[in-house]
């Protein structure tokens, strides 16, 4: 074919697929999975799981004083989102002056969005009783799994980006957010902000309240001064109308120890409280908008 009738056949097949019903149609079968840029993740084996590790980076130069860290527990369900929150404060480009955080999911490997049994183990305190819920999930290794996080992957953190250690975050939700309320109690020097979505105070026989009383009769005026940020959903503090989930509801009495342990807090030297309530939302649904208050918080103190 001379090179003239070869421009003819190109320019042929050009038309005809311009022609309705004649165009190439795109598919998505096969097509690579979404990522989030600037993101990155590794599995480490510790305490019986393998502990999925995200970590997402600022888009710009880190300040001075490098990087504040919002850890995130849960983290399959609260990384992609919290993360996207960050480099949204980004969006605008190099040139508009901003604040950002390194993000730190902690989760696990595998599809699952909540790893139930794992959750279940790293994320409640040890308390006398027994070893296992309701279910047969190992309950009471937080202590152990908040050595993980201090030992294993907060080095891990420092030698990838270049944070303050001085501006630390953990946050967590439900379970996680009882996670948070025992590191608070326990180790208050681990972090300077605590942030506690819909805690799990109901968990043993409100539990945690026991923790708090010891905490409060330690903390002393001239401790270092730490922030507590605690949330829930406005409609976690009505019955529902379903009679399983209402029996439930009485069960756990979670509202009725929240606000015990709420009004035990006030006035705690050198400590900042805030609570806040989310209109509308029931347990699930104060999850995002508590990881965006996690998210202010960790990047600029107070909102």
């Amino acid at each position: 074919m001379t090179g003239t009738l070869a421009r003819r056949a190109v320019l042929g097949l050009g038309a005809a697929l311009a022609l309705p019903g004649c165009a190439l149609r795109p598919t998505l079968e096969g097509a690579p999975p979404v990522a989030l840029p600037d993101t990155r993740q590794i599995d480490i084996a510790a305490g019986g799981h393998i502990h999925r590790i995200m970590l997402a980076v600022p888009p710009a130069p880190p300040p001075a004083q490098g990087w504040p860290v919002l850890y995130v527990l849960d983290g399959n369900l609260l990384f992609a989102p919290t993360a996207q929150l960050m480099r949204n404060r980004f969006a605008r480009g190099p040139g508009v002056p901003t604040q950002g955080a390194v993000v730190v999911g902690l989760g696990y490997a595998g599809a699952q969005v909540l790893n139930l049994d794992a959750r279940t183990w790293d994320y409640t305190p040890p308390a006398p009783g027994p070893a296992t819920d309701e279910r047969g999930r190992r309950e009471g290794g937080a202590d152990a799994f908040l050595d993980f996080l201090d030992a294993t992957v907060r080095p891990l953190v420092e030698r990838t980006a270049r944070v303050d250690a001085a501006r630390q975050t953990l946050f967590g939700h439900s379970y996680g957010g009882l996670c948070v309320l025992h590191a608070l109690f326990t180790r208050p020097g681990a972090f300077q902000n605590y942030v506690a979505a819909s805690p799990s105070v109901w968990w043993r026989n409100g539990f945690i309240l026991q923790e708090q009383a010891r905490f409060l009769e330690e903390r002393r005026a001239d401790a270092p001064a730490l922030r507590l940020w605690v949330s829930q959903g406005e409609l976690e503090a009505q019955m529902p109308a379903d009679p399983a989930r209402a029996a439930i509801a009485r069960e756990r009495r979670g509202t009725d120890r929240l606000h015990t342990l709420l009004d035990g807090l006030r006035g705690a030297p050198a400590l900042d409280l805030r609570f806040t309530t989310f209109p509308g939302a029931d347990h699930g649904g104060a999850m995002l908008p508590a990881a965006q208050q996690a998210l202010a918080l960790a990047i600029g103190g107070r909102t």
